[in-house]
């Protein structure tokens, strides 16, 4: 009775953390932040492409700065880019792009922001080691309540690592070699537990070398991966080219008007029984609320999960790291998670009543037939297994600052513990059904959530640095070139 009441509670909990006023506050805060930086991400993008040719190896910082970028977009391009957005377009119908499109652009303002708090607090030494960096580090500059706040932050962090970041992901790889063994006839069961050793010992072997070797795997993975997607998704808009205008409007009527946009899906479709998916329950309320969700769910802006990556980068001004993440947020949402979107709507997939990775998968499969599991499975995976890399960096962070800077316990020791923890519920989730860690997965979903309380409170407290910082590198490189910039 009492485990059930605390479940409860916790499922409760988790629909406000992820409720509207959370993403209320989320949007509103990355509007305020776009409005107050004279929407930077737009006016000197070209500033932020430019920016992530920089070389590096100049002022303080353990990693190169595109690896480190390469790291965190490990992070944010995940399932969600494929499996949210489905279900995102599937439950608030293709105005739920226009609006996750939106949450992008003002992320990236959201993700600047406490990306160049990180820069700006970390503490490096001479030699250019990072000795202090990563979100909690920032956050306990908050007047008076900033220690408490940070050691919140570092508990839910490393908390919630190990749900959405270790065995979400481990069960999501498994899921999509699944998907391909059952594609071309090979025995499943066989191919979870293949797939859990084998993820075991690679993720072992990367994670024992800290971030210098999970960056050094992401930067051989990320451009892989993510040109693996875009191309094939440009190749089904390609296949569907004809349906493209009539797209784009569908999904800017569906931001306002999706009443519309269900009775032209229904008339497209011969019969409203043809989407008997939902589609006609279409809201307004929807549209907004899940493309906004799940566009922050992907991009992480304003959770605080990228910060603790960024501060371990090469870098000569607190401000450059913050228009490498500009760059990540317009990858992950305004590029693969619209890739997602437009192809399950251009393809008409989203009528069939379909959710999740099977509306992906099926929206592939219009255009590439039995290429699909191969296209769709291998970027599952690889989605999947970058996050799980790059979430144990985020987890080891925190667990560092709560057991060795709060409790004073030895760091070394503490980071071994984490490493070797982090590896054990690998094959347990690989090999499972989901429903075994269902309440546990809740759980660290909410404890992903409540991150978000702590880091905003920080980010809106100390944004005036933020945003001096960002202003003054705009000013300084906007007119100069790669090489220029490198000069400098």
């Amino acid at each position: 009775m009492v485990l059930e009441t605390l479940i409860n509670i916790m499922y409760y909990v988790n629909g406000i953390v992820w409720g509207l006023p959370a993403i209320i506050i989320l949007l509103g805060t990355g509007l305020a932040l776009t409005i107050l930086l004279g929407a930077m991400q737009i006016r000197y993008f070209g500033t932020v492409v430019r920016n992530m040719m920089w070389k590096g190896r100049r002022g303080g910082g353990e990693v190169h700065p595109f690896k480190i970028w390469a790291t965190v977009m490990g992070a944010t391009v995940g399932v969600g880019n494929v499996a949210g957005v489905s279900t995102a377009v599937a439950l608030g119908g293709p105005g739920a792009l226009f609006w996750m499109f939106l949450t992008g652009l003002f992320g990236m303002a959201l993700k600047a922001t406490e990306v160049t708090l990180s820069m700006k607090f970390r503490k490096v030494k001479a030699d250019g080691t990072v000795v202090e960096g990563g979100t909690p580090y920032y956050i306990k500059q908050v007047p008076i309540v900033g220690g408490i706040l940070a050691v919140l932050f570092a508990l839910f962090a490393f908390i919630s690592a190990f749900g959405i970041g270790n065995m979400v992901q481990a069960n999501n790889v498994a899921y999509g070699a699944a998907y391909l063994a059952e594609s071309y006839g090979l025995d499943v069961t066989i191919t979870k537990w293949l797939t859990g050793i084998i993820l075991f010992i690679f993720v072992a072997l990367v994670i024992l070398g800290g971030i210098r070797r999970i960056a050094e795997a992401a930067t051989y993975l990320i451009p892989f991966m993510v040109a693996w997607y875009i191309l094939a998704g440009i190749g089904l808009w390609i296949m569907f080219a004809g349906n493209f205008i009539d797209t784009i409007i569908l999904i800017i009527k569906g931001a306002f008007m999706p009443m519309e946009v269900a009775k032209t899906t229904a008339s497209m479709a011969g019969s409203p029984e043809a989407v008997a998916g939902g589609v006609l329950g279409w809201t307004t309320y929807e549209a907004i609320r899940y493309g906004v969700a799940r566009g922050l769910f992907s991009n992480e802006a304003g959770l605080g999960s990228a910060p603790n990556a960024y501060a371990y980068g090469e870098s000569d001004h607190p401000g450059r790291q913050g228009f490498y993440s500009m760059f990540e947020v317009f990858m992950d949402t305004l590029v693969i998670c619209m890739i997602t979107g437009i192809s399950v709507v251009i393809t008409g997939a989203y009528t069939t009543g379909l959710t999740g990775a099977p509306l992906a998968f099926e929206a592939f499969s219009r255009g590439y037939g039995a290429l699909a599991p191969l296209l769709v499975g291998v970027a599952l995976m690889l989605f999947a297994f970058t996050t799980l890399l790059t979430w144990a960096w985020y987890g080891e962070v925190n667990w560092v600052y709560f057991w060795s800077k709060i409790l004073k316990l030895p760091e070394k020791p503490v980071r071994l513990v984490w490493r070797v923890l982090w590896v054990i519920p690998i094959i347990p989730a690989a090999v499972l059904a989901k429903e075994y860690f269902e309440i546990f997965w809740a759980f660290s979903d909410t404890m992903n959530g409540l991150m978000a309380i702590p880091n905003l409170i920080a980010i809106i407290v100390l944004a005036p640095v933020a945003i001096a910082l960002l202003g003054n590198f705009a000013v300084r490189y906007k007119e100069l070139t790669y090489k220029e910039s490198a000069k400098e």
